[in-house]
């Protein structure tokens, strides 16, 4: 653990390392800024298209649920509308997280 502290100014101070590390973090912000996105896109739907109120925990589970591909299936859109931005939230979770983050790295 002591050593921690330099492995860290090791890492930064290599130009390649901070350029790397700039851009990870500009992807992660870009994907909480989507992620934050979905989640309001959600309860809207859901409140004035499906009629019902749900947490912005709730929120986040599905959209996090849906853009991992689990897709549980215990929160689920009836109108078409709402299956439409499922797929949409679908599509933009397998490029942001399973095509993009790879190329991050």
């Amino acid at each position: 653990m002591k050593f921690l502290p330099s492995q860290f100014a090791y890492l930064l101070s290599q130009r390649e390392t901070r350029r790397n590390l700039k851009s990870l973090a500009q992807f992660v912000a870009l994907l909480l800024l989507v992620i934050i996105a979905f989640a309001e896109v959600f309860h809207l739907i859901m409140r004035h298209v499906e009629h019902q109120d749900h947490s912005w925990v709730t929120g986040l589970y599905w959209t996090l649920t849906v853009m991992t591909t689990l897709g549980f299936g215990d929160i689920t859109f009836q109108s078409d509308a709402g299956r439409i931005f499922s797929i949409v939230v679908l599509l933009a979770g397998v490029v942001l997280l399973l095509i993009l983050l790879p190329f991050t790295f």
